[in-house]
């Protein structure tokens, strides 16, 4: 049996922030981290460059394994949590060690979601080092790859690949990025994909994969026939959240938490993929799954477990990448049912399109080729600033200002 001051269940954004802040303000009390896998916390965005053999596996890595040790933090790692018991401040995990807590954090992330074809030869989805690393050995000798999901996943990884595999992206929704960004982005995007080499099949998905040649024989729902070598899944990620619903805390999506990042089980938080907390702009309950909200939620979470009683103001959509040479940032609000101002230059692949509410402050932010003002955006609709009390017709360089995109 081990006590401990505070335990944190996971490794990536959340909980690694959580940690820093927990040895920023004490230097001295017990701390235990617990992750499936056995590695230090690496940086799940850049996988799909390490698939694609466009960086080394240590690029990978935010810390070292001696991070660990020169902040006092008891690792077990390659160790599974099993079972949280609230009424007695335990957690078991899968070797059947037993710990205690005063204060416990469950930033489990998500998992991909199950797929039928989850024992099929060379169907892989991509969460874990392990999934990279075999990925990364089959891109090596693939010459037709199939990707399933048309989001932040699946067109990514098919972007690493080089020239002149073929490469086919199936999509259930009638465009790319459907969950990411607006009807105008994912045109321009589709046009640019499209000229490096990527076929996609819109409103299909996948009915039968045939295993019987050296190959994969793949149907559509469309009927249509692919062939590939590979075929990547990236339909999804679903938060773990069966531990705490097996441990009577409240979930819905996720895992259900206050403004404090408290669960409903006292002395038991939440943060990151698995936690369902705050919209910042609808005022709902949401998991926005991205780097930034899950650092900052761990932040609070383990400022509130040093009872500093921090508010977290609600999380805000802020998703930044870089697919087939074209980089693509999304800030806030996309929809297509509010008021918006397109700033566009064509020739420069430049594309910007503020979102506003009916008092003209921004809400949101797509932005299609140069992304570093990405956290001005940020900073603009956390600030509510209002439309006219920023020059964007400068900041924007002479780009051409639509009220309606005419590319389409």
């Amino acid at each position: 049996m081990y006590n401990y001051d505070f335990i944190i269940v996971g490794n990536s954004a959340a909980g690694l922030n959580a940690m820093r802040t927990l040895r920023h303000f004490d230097k001295s009390s017990s701390v235990a981290v617990i992750d499936r896998e056995n590695e230090p916390a690496y940086s799940r965005v850049l996988t799909p460059y390490y698939v694609g053999d466009k960086i080394k596996r240590d690029a990978l890595y935010i810390v070292d394994k001696q991070f660990y040790k020169k902040n006092g933090l008891d690792t077990f790692f390659g160790k599974e949590l099993v079972s949280i018991v609230p009424e007695k401040n335990k957690i078991v995990l899968d070797d059947g060690t037993e710990l205690n807590y005063c204060k416990l954090l469950l930033a489990t992330g998500g998992e991909a979601k199950e797929i039928k074809y989850n024992n099929t030869r060379n169907v892989l989805k991509l969460r874990h080092f392990k999934d990279a690393d075999k990925m990364g050995e089959m891109f090596k000798k693939s010459s037709s790859v199939v990707g399933f999901g048309a989001g932040l996943v699946t067109i990514p990884l098919l972007s690493h690949l080089k020239d002149e595999v073929e490469k086919h992206l199936v999509i259930s929704s009638d465009r790319i990025f459907s969950r990411v960004v607006d009807k105008d982005a994912s045109c321009i995007l589709e046009k640019k994909f499209e000229s490096r080499g990527l076929t996609i099949h819109k409103k299909d998905d996948l009915t039968a994969i045939d295993e019987k040649s050296d190959k994969l024989d793949i149907t559509l729902k469309s009927g249509s026939k692919l062939i590939a070598d590979l075929v990547i899944i990236g339909k999804g990620v679903e938060p773990n959240i069966q531990l705490a619903k097996g441990a009577s805390i409240d979930t819905n999506w996720g895992i259900i938490v206050d403004k404090h990042c408290c669960t409903s089980a006292e002395n038991i938080f939440a943060a990151g993929d698995a936690a369902e907390c705050d919209d910042f702009l609808g005022g709902g309950k949401i998991i926005q799954g991205n780097w930034l909200t899950a650092a900052e939620q761990g932040d609070v979470a383990a400022k509130n477990m040093l009872g500093h009683g921090v508010k977290y103001e609600g999380s805000l959509k802020n998703n930044t990448t870089e697919v087939f040479g074209t980089e693509v940032a999304v800030v806030g609000y996309f929809g297509d049912d509010v008021k918006s101002e397109i700033f566009y230059d064509e020739k420069r692949g430049f594309f910007r399109k503020i979102f506003l509410d009916d008092s003209d402050t921004i809400i949101g932010a797509t932005m299609i080729g140069e992304t570093n003002d990405a956290g001005i955006y940020y900073g603009l609709v956390k600030r509510r600033a209002k439309l006219n009390n920023f020059n964007f017709k400068g900041f924007m360089n002479h780009a051409k200002i639509l009220k309606n995109m005419d590319y389409c």
